[in-house]
This record gives structure tokens, C-alpha cells and sequence, in this order.
């Protein structure tokens, strides 16, 4: 009621986790099926029905992104499932100073998924805020800037590190990772507030 009374703006972040093993994989549309299968996933569709439905009844002004896996450099990987994708850097440069002989990751070597570098995540967020809301043809956006797979960024590594040295050895994140979308959709975004990522994988 404080945003309504007060007109003020009301962001609240969503994940690619929000979809599940039924929704397309490959550009996964920003309104397709939604049925995942962790907490996580279930909390973040919770939001974005209850954000679209005080937009409806009361006029609130809840803009949302669904955020790929986001990659930094000032971060260090904390566990999560797209974490690989960070902690792989760490693990080559460890290798080079022969502290570390080989990285075990924790996904499949062809296991693709959606990914953004930070400063595309803080552009796109800052986009959507300032964003017109009459241009908004929804609420919730999906957001993309690259996707690749383990195996693809050890190849670029070691173009870099001839000698990095990586074994894949999956465990329960795999299964996370299988149920979430290759590749988003975010034609939305493009269309209705002019996204366009500034950083791709190379």
C-alpha cells in the first residue's frame, strides 16, 4: 500500500530457476509453463504472480527480471549451480602457478546455460527501473547475454592456459542445472525497454 500511495516503484529479482523440466530449453519464451522443481524456483514464481497481481487489483508498479547465471570478478563462488562458471577462472590460475593439478566440475562437460557478466546484470536492472511503464508489456522479463557450457569455456581457457587441466564429475547441482532453461527469450526486454547486452563469453 506504501507503493501505491506513494506511486513509488516496486523491483524484485527472479531467476531462470522460476522455469523447470516441462518449459522449453532452447530460448525459453518469457510466458511458457512454469514448474520447477526446487524451493528456490517455487518462491521465485510466487513473486512474480504476487508482484503481476498488485500490478492488476491495486496498480502497483512491480517490474521484475528472471537473471541468468551472473558472473564477477570481485565475487568468489559461493556453491551455487552456475558458480562453476566463476571458481573455473580461480582453478586455472592456480593450475598456472602449479598450486592445483586438476579442476573438478561439478556439471556435465556440454551442459549449457543462460549467463551475464555483472556490469550487463546492473545495466539491465538500472534499463528496466527507468524504463517507461507504458511501454512495459508485462511485468516480469526474461534477461540474456550469453550461454555456453563447461566444455566451451575450458576451451577458451586454454587457449589462454594450454595446459589447464579439467575432469567432469557431476553431483546433485547437475540435476538443478537440467531442469533450468539452455538459452532465454528476451525479445521483451529488447523490444519494450531496448536491452542489448554490452559482454558476450569471448
Amino acid at each position: 500500500s506504501v507503493a501505491v500511495d506513494h506511486k513509488l516503484r516496486v523491483f524484485a529479482p527472479s531467476s531462470i530457476a522460476a522455469f523447470g523440466l516441462t518449459a522449453p530449453k532452447d530460448h525459453t519464451p518469457n510466458l511458457t509453463v512454469q514448474r520447477p522443481g526446487t524451493a528456490y524456483g517455487v518462491s521465485k514464481v510466487y513473486l512474480e504472480l504476487l508482484g503481476e497481481y498488485f500490478n492488476q487489483k491495486y496498480g502497483m508498479d512491480f517490474r521484475s527480471l528472471r537473471y541468468p547465471g551472473i558472473l564477477s570478478s570481485d565475487t568468489l563462488p559461493g556453491g551455487g549451480t552456475t558458480d562453476y562458471a566463476i571458481d573455473i577462472f580461480y582453478r586455472a590460475l592456480m593450475q598456472q602457478a602449479g598450486k592445483e593439478s586438476v579442476y573438478k566440475c561439478f556439471l556435465t562437460k556440454a551442459r549449457r546455460l543462460p549467463m551475464m557478466y555483472m556490469p550487463d546484470c546492473l545495466k539491465c536492472t538500472l534499463m528496466l527501473l527507468e524504463a517507461d511503464p507504458e511501454r512495459l508489456s508485462t511485468r516480469t522479463y526474461n534477461i540474456g547475454a550469453s550461454d555456453f557450457t563447461p566444455g566451451e569455456i575450458a576451451d577458451e581457457i586454454k587457449k589462454h592456459i594450454p595446459n589447464f587441466n579439467i575432469e567432469y564429475t557431476p553431483d546433485f547441482r547437475e540435476n538443478i542445472a537440467k531442469s533450468w532453461p539452455e538459452s532465454l527469450d528476451d525479445s521483451l526486454a529488447r523490444k519494450d525497454w531496448d536491452w542489448k547486452p554490452d559482454f558476450e563469453m569471448k
